[in-house]
């Protein structure tokens, strides 16, 4: 009767070993899946949108600039380390004076970013006048949880003032956007980014004219290389290379040289095809030679992901028991599996080692 429990609690005890295993298994299947794969799904995960979607939104809005992929990412990675919003144009690119883009942060998004460092405390200007009594400069003060004292910025109006309608209407108003922003940067250590084009060095960026511009016509190019340039306009001639001569076409746009070529195309087996086989095809004079021909493809190298595969499938055949069978599991979850593109791949490893620990527990059981 002893040994009979204590069977039964072996069993017991490596069933239940067998469950907690695919509990983890799908556990890590489900958070790996949940796991934004780019740039892109995080913030379309953080903006409560579809991928595709965003994507769409943002080239043709915000990120219009962008010219390619690779720049189209950079802006993403920089929105998502911020938390940024480009859809409430908190941040966007800008054409750089050097070619590419730059992300470009409005006020709004300088606000957010300091609003959402956990170890922001406040802020506060002091206007400075000058003899005259004018404001000449606002200085920010920042104040930080784990600061003793706080950080002042100052920014002087004649220094910043730029000739733009934001500027000229609202000066102060942009001088303290300018404190604001400056000193969200020194404070928290803000990089990789730029202030809004009203606020910062940007604003006396050209931006070049992209308008297309009207070809010239063949006449007034030829007149100005002074060579001759055919007139690709007119319709219903072909010249023949060799004479020069003018050839119509008939109704069906062919000329004469093009019956020509059509019959010798419809003469049959005696014709040239372009392939070179003195038996075959004794008129032909190019193509490629009979051996070329008749080599066999080189086959194609096995990627190296389904060797890797392969030795998974035998390592969980040849297991002899359930801790064998748990180790194999984990390398495939943790080291293989994120480097196998075939799902149907993923599937039947899976598969067979789900199989063999229902193998293991029923060998158990009986």
């Amino acid at each position: 009767m002893v040994a009979t429990t204590a069977r039964q609690r072996a069993i017991a005890n490596e069933n239940r070993q067998i469950d907690e295993s695919r509990d983890r298994a799908i556990a890590a299947r489900e958070a790996e899946q949940r796991k934004p794969r780019n740039a892109l799904e995080a913030m379309a995960g953080r903006l409560n949108v579809s991928a595709g979607s965003l994507k769409n939104t943002l080239l043709s809005t915000v990120f219009k600039e962008c010219r390619n992929d690779e720049e189209f990412v950079a802006l993403c990675l920089v929105a998502n380390e911020y938390k940024l919003n480009p859809l409430l144009k908190e941040i966007y690119a800008f054409p750089a004076k050097g070619g590419g883009i730059t992300p470009m942060v409005s006020v709004d998004g300088w606000i957010r970013m300091m609003n959402e460092h956990p170890e922001f405390d406040g802020i506060e200007f002091d206007y400075h006048a000058d003899a005259n009594g004018e404001i000449e400069a606002i200085e920010s003060i920042i104040f930080r949880k784990d600061r003793a004292h706080p950080v002042k910025t100052i920014e002087y109006l004649d220094e910043c003032k730029g000739n733009t309608g934001p500027w000229n209407k609202s000066p102060l108003r942009m001088l303290r956007h300018r404190a604001l922003i400056q000193g969200a940067r020194i404070a928290f250590g803000f990089s990789g980014i730029n202030a809004d084009i009203e606020d910062s060095d940007f604003q006396n960026v050209t931006v070049l004219d992209a308008t297309p511009k009207t070809l010239p016509s063949a006449k007034s190019l030829a007149e100005e290389l002074d060579d001759g340039i055919p007139d690709f306009d007119k319709r219903g001639e072909h010249v023949d290379e060799e004479t020069g001569e003018v050839l119509d076409h008939d109704s069906r746009g062919m000329t004469e040289v093009d019956e020509d070529t059509a019959r010798q195309l419809d003469a049959g087996d005696d014709a040239n095809d372009g392939t070179f086989d003195e038996e075959e095809n004794p008129t032909a004079e190019e193509g490629p030679t009979q051996e070329q021909r008749r080599a066999e493809p080189a086959e194609e190298e096995e990627p190296a992901w389904v060797k890797v595969v392969r030795g998974t499938r035998g390592s969980i055949a040849s297991a002899k028991t359930v801790q064998a069978i748990d180790a194999i599991e984990r390398d495939w979850l943790n080291k293989v599996r994120p480097g196998v593109p075939d799902q149907a791949a993923i599937r039947e490893v899976e598969q067979q080692i789900t199989a063999k620990k229902k193998a293991f527990k029923a060998k158990a059981e009986g």
